[in-house]
């Protein structure tokens, strides 16, 4: 009588040479799998050093001067940009948000005239009230207050453009213009801008190292590596698995 369990195969206790051989492929494939995968992401944290962004040496020489009240208007311009820059990064926390916006706002309200800064404190009073709108509105009257909103924030950004330099249709000066609020720190020495600095080399810097800096076929190594790579070599060794065990089984006359 042929017995019931001639074609079970267990992987930890196999029965016959045959699943010994199964199962040392197996276990090869996989070996080589971890070590691809889990072995890169260790020789990437190895020889990866932390790197400044242009952006952050720009702040570090800034800040102090800023501070001590002993910076130009173009370096507040300077400074201002590179606070834009880390404000617009959509991994930053709101709490580090908040001291963004505050900071962006001093100096916004620090170096624009007193008749720009008033014309700009009552359009942030004029989107906050029509922001109040929004959550009774229809769907044609949110379109409109939306719009309405839109061009309250291209006026401001037309009015700080000669102290930012950002084109009001660039997203630097919507990010800007979203960022400024009304009760903002009078100076940059008080306690809510403490954390400023810290921010801002937190998200200014990068790990980097040869395998991120290097191109190939037009993508960071590490990039081309993890998301094409991987799927190529996962893909190839499923093939080098049916193409061994198939010429094992042949070479046993084993018929499935």
């Amino acid at each position: 009588m042929e017995s019931t369990d001639q074609f079970n195969f267990s992987i930890f206790r196999p029965r016959n040479l045959h699943g010994r051989k199964n199962r040392n492929v197996i276990f090869t494939m996989l070996a080589i799998w971890a070590v691809a995968v889990f072995g890169f992401q260790f020789l990437l944290r190895g020889i990866q050093k932390p790197t400044p962004e242009k952006s952050l040496t720009v702040f570090e020489t800034l800040w102090p001067q800023a501070t001590s009240d002993n910076l130009d208007q173009p370096g507040y311009a300077s400074l201002l940009r590179s606070l834009v820059l880390v404000k617009g990064k959509n991994i930053v926390k709101p709490s580090d948000q908040e001291i963004l916006g505050s900071a962006i706002s001093h100096l916004v309200f620090r170096n624009v005239p007193d008749a720009t800064r008033t014309e700009v404190l009552s359009l942030i009073d004029e989107v906050t009230a029509l922001t109040g709108k929004l959550g009774k509105a229809n769907d044609k009257e949110f379109l409109e207050i939306r719009n309405q909103i839109g061009g309250k924030y291209i006026k401001m950004a037309e009015l700080t453009l000669p102290f930012t330099g950002f084109d009001p249709a660039s997203i630097e000066a919507t990010i800007l213009v979203r960022s400024i609020r009304a009760d903002y720190p009078v100076s940059l020495k008080e306690s809510t801008l403490e954390r400023l600095p810290a921010i801002m080399k937190l998200y200014l810097t990068h790990n980097q190292s040869v395998l991120t800096d290097t191109k190939f076929l037009g993508f960071p190594f590490h990039y081309f590596y993890t998301a094409i790579f991987l799927l190529v070599l996962f893909v190839c060794l499923c093939i080098v698995y049916n193409v061994l065990i198939e010429w094992r089984l042949n070479k046993e006359g084993i018929v499935e």
